[in-house]
């Protein structure tokens, strides 16, 4: 997908030629039932931006006032279930499927974010990784039964770089759960175990409903923002690099127009053939 001057905001890598496809994403889909199962939710996380559905966000974070990134955290209860649930086959296919996409159709972008990523982990080896075959630091588990987004923008996500989701559950992608994308004037159908790459940070999108008795759930990958930006100002914060060097700081705003010119040049950078 490309948007006014032909910037490149998503795509559709869709699923691979596998056929034992439809079991790991039975099997995912059984995983994320127990999982929510298992976890007790706040009412934050059951209605919030982005719909009315049980969601936890686990992984790398940085943002929201924090000095450094860290890992998210979570109840001992709920820390197990998603240890449990990302440790689970069908998630890990799931999830370097997802990162594999980006690699392979937008490896500029992979390699941007694999070495700030890299830099960060060994600036605090303790950080843990959602898992070890995908290059995303972050992970949303959507829990269901029906997940259905509300119309949003993901504005903390990298803003030049993709999104990985991937829609599981059991529902007809011919009659609901489809992906509306409101920029391009498109409503995309978004069967279970099917991917988009997704600039979600600047693209408006949604959901359709799915039809009584059906399941959906998702899972998502991303980037903050905020993260690579932290490795742009020296591995601090905006306030302390102001504190620390208020001409390093007047530069490093001067400079905001040039990294977003390299950083959309990256996710342009696209190795055709993403559909």
């Amino acid at each position: 997908m490309a948007a006014r001057m032909g910037r490149v905001v998503g795509g559709f890598p869709g699923r691979p030629e596998d056929p034992s496809w439809d079991s790991v994403v039975a099997d995912a889909t059984t995983a994320m039932q127990k999982a929510a199962g298992s976890c007790k939710f706040k009412d934050e996380q059951v209605k919030h931006r982005r719909g009315n559905y049980p969601a936890l966000d686990a992984g790398v974070s940085y943002g929201g006032g924090q000095q450094v990134p860290t890992n998210l955290k979570h109840t001992k209860k709920n820390g197990r279930a998603l240890q449990e649930l990302r440790s689970h086959p069908a998630m890990v296919r799931l999830a370097g499927f997802g990162s594999s996409a980006l690699a392979t159709y937008a490896p500029r972008v992979h390699r941007n974010i694999r070495s700030k990523l890299g830099a960060i982990h060994k600036h605090n080896p303790s950080l843990r990784v959602n898992f070890t075959n995908s290059i995303f630091p972050g992970a949303a588990f959507n829990f269901g039964p029906s997940t259905v987004c509300f119309v949003h923008v993901d504005w903390a996500n990298d803003s030049c770089g993709f999104c990985h989701v991937v829609a599981l559950g059991d529902f007809d992608p011919q009659q609901g759960g489809h992906l509306v994308l409101f920029p391009f004037k498109l409503v995309v159908e978004f069967p279970p175990g099917s991917s988009i790459l997704l600039m979600s940070a600047v693209v408006l999108h949604a959901n359709t409903p799915i039809q009584l008795g059906e399941t959906r759930m998702s899972f998502t990958q991303y980037c903050a923002g905020g993260l690579l930006r932290w490795v742009d100002a020296g591995f601090r914060t905006q306030g302390q690099l102001a504190q620390q060097s208020p001409k390093a700081k007047m530069a490093f705003d001067a400079d905001a127009d040039t990294r977003l010119a390299i950083h959309l040049e990256l996710a342009n950078d696209v190795v055709y053939g993403l559909k």
